[in-house]
């Protein structure tokens, strides 16, 4: 492998030009940012790298993903999901540079998506152009589907799968993204837990009154907090009846890997400025709770007045928002029904309830022969053992390629904590960028070699 990593790092100024170029197209998905452009670029992007590539247009005037084949030298075939919408940028006057104005600093590339997920829409790239030019063709085919709609919470991606998911089936799966942690572990982690979101309503009056009138007339906001407030208990248990029923236990083989991940929480604890986890939580329980156990949380709450200065108002109307994750087998639209029903059973009919967002979870074994091949390779290319991780504590759609298409699926790519992902100033590093890519050629050429690694 060391001509292709030999090519990998003598094109690294070429790669990066190519990752500013991503990164200059907006392509915000919350917004409908730049997609007037972005979709073709895309396309372009996959064809010059020798991919038969299309525009994938979606359903509900969606944000289309993009497609492309690529054949290799073994029937083997390899899917590289990723998505190349971004997050929006905001707050822009944290930005030391442009958002979407790619600037190299150092060692490092800065622009919104030069980590997540252009960083690794470019890397796998570089890998495939390495196999190309040295060797004269790819070990495996490999299909390569870019989604717009990720950061977004991928609403249209089940009506894509139904209608031509067969297309995008693949033998084994790499997911959008990859890290290593803080001390340099490279992290492998083969699921992600599901997400149920919500908005509540609240209705009192007609109109907003002087808050006087709180002796006679009713508030919104106190009616949306006492609803709130029966979801979850002071031990931090959701109180839904039937929430936790279908709750998958872990696997022997995914509590074994959870108490050999390292320990982070120092670090979680310096950044967020707190004293103690949740209960009290420690070592492998709290590892234990952040991967593998749902949550219920108040991502937002508005009503009434909150700007400077006094306002004596009593609210008509309040809203929150909620989100669920969720961990096999739990469902969103089964916890959504138990969520309705324990709301009607405590009298708040009147608080209205709306989906906005829902995800199923997924994972691959840990133990499973995919799980082995990229944590041995990741080992191999990182030089320190690599963590195996049965779930990312976030959310997205591996659902649908994982359950319903049935590919076993793992991470790799080029993301570290210090890229700032999600927010002001994201970056990328060459290092991890070279090491990200070098890791990926290397599970090409040992997932289309090697006999029964993926049964």
């Amino acid at each position: 492998m060391q001509d292709v990593y030999r090519h990998i790092e003598a094109h690294a100024d070429e790669s990066m030009e190519l990752l500013a170029e991503l990164v200059r197209q907006p392509s915000v998905s919350a917004h409908r940012l730049g997609f007037d452009k972005a979709p073709e670029l895309m396309r372009r992007v996959l064809q010059d790298a020798g991919f038969r590539s299309e525009i994938v247009p979606v359903q509900n005037d969606g944000l289309p993903s993009v497609f492309g084949v690529q054949e290799g030298t073994t029937d083997r075939t390899l899917l590289f999901y990723t998505h190349y919408d971004v997050q929006p940028p905001d707050p822009l006057e944290l930005w030391e540079s442009g958002p979407f104005e790619p600037e190299r600093r150092g060692d490092r590339l800065y622009g919104r998506g030069a980590s997540d997920d252009k960083g690794n829409i470019v890397a796998r790239l570089a890998a495939i152009r390495a196999f190309k030019e040295v060797r004269g063709e790819l070990p495996c085919t490999v299909k390569f589907f870019a989604e717009g709609e990720e950061e977004s919470g991928s609403k249209n991606l089940p009506g894509l799968i139904e209608d031509r998911g067969e297309e995008f089936k693949a033998d084994a799966c790499i997911w959008e993204s990859g890290s290593r942690t803080g001390d340099g572990t490279p992290l492998v982690e083969m699921g992600l837990k599901g997400v149920l979101c919500v908005q509540f309503t609240a209705r009192r009056m007609a109109r907003d009154a002087h808050s006087a009138s709180a002796t006679i007339l009713p508030s919104a906001t106190w009616r949306l907090v006492q609803a709130l407030n029966t979801i979850k208990g002071p031990d931090d248990r959701c109180q839904i009846p039937g929430f936790y029923d279908e709750m998958r236990s872990p696997t022997s083989a995914e509590e074994e890997a959870v108490a050999g991940l390292p320990d982070d929480s120092a670090d979680l604890q310096e950044t967020f400025e707190v004293d103690s986890f949740i209960g009290g939580l420690t070592g492998v329980d709290l590892r234990q709770r952040h991967l593998l156990e749902p949550t219920a949380n108040i991502a937002g709450l508005i009503g009434g007045y909150t700007g400077p200065g006094m306002k004596t108002v009593l609210p008509a109307e309040a809203t929150a928002k909620m989100d669920f994750r969720l961990v096999p087998d739990m469902r969103p639209d089964d916890i959504f029904g138990k969520l309705r029903a324990h709301l009607d059973r405590h009298g708040f009919t009147d608080v209205e309830t709306e989906m906005i967002g829902a995800v199923s979870p997924a994972r691959t074994p840990v133990d499973s022969p995919w799980a082995k091949l990229v944590a041995s390779t990741a080992t191999e290319v990182y030089g320190q053992p690599a963590a195996v991780s049965p779930s990312m504590a976030g959310s997205g759609p591996m659902y649908e390629f994982g359950v319903l298409l049935g590919m076993p699926i793992a991470t790799a790519g080029v993301g570290h904590p210090s890229h700032n992902v999600h927010s002001p100033n994201e970056n990328v590093s060459i290092e991890d960028f070279l090491l990200g890519t070098k890791h990926v050629a290397l599970i090409m050429e040992r997932f289309a070699r090697g006999p029964g690694l993926i049964a």
